[in-house]
């Protein structure tokens, strides 16, 4: 009578799964870090970007103004860059509050006027809707 004994796996069983983890976890880093660029955080988080500003007066870009009314508060901020960032796993980016801007007439589907409130408003900032104004 012959034993059964435990299958022990190959060296290409261990090379398959160590590649499944390792793609595994590829997969869900980039979905996660592309969150920032997704449409739905473009919609839903990231109302528009600083196209203009002068004299207190921007021009924003936006996903879609139809959602927008006039007179709603955006607070702005900046992508700062930190070239000093050394330590292991520490982010060189962060955002910086700037200010306020309160919106004016639409333009047009994707563009809007815009007062600035308070910061140094600059093109390029990024403009969210504050929830708490």
């Amino acid at each position: 009578m012959q034993r059964a004994y435990p299958k022990t796996p190959s060296s290409l069983d261990n090379i398959m799964n160590r590649f499944i983890k390792f793609f595994a976890i590829a997969v869900l880093t980039i979905g996660l870090v592309s969150g920032c660029t997704s449409q739905v955080y473009h919609d839903y988080v990231m109302s528009g970007q600083v196209v203009s500003v002068s004299d207190r007066q921007a021009v924003i870009c936006v996903s879609d103004t139809d959602g927008l009314k006039e007179h709603q508060v955006f607070n702005v901020f900046r992508t700062v860059y930190e070239p000093a960032a050394i330590a292991e796993g520490e982010s060189a980016y962060s955002r910086e509050y700037i200010g306020k801007i309160r919106l004016g007439k639409s333009k047009n589907q994707h563009f809007a006027e815009a007062t600035v409130l308070d910061g140094e408003i600059v093109r390029y900032d990024m403009v969210e809707f504050d929830r708490d104004f």
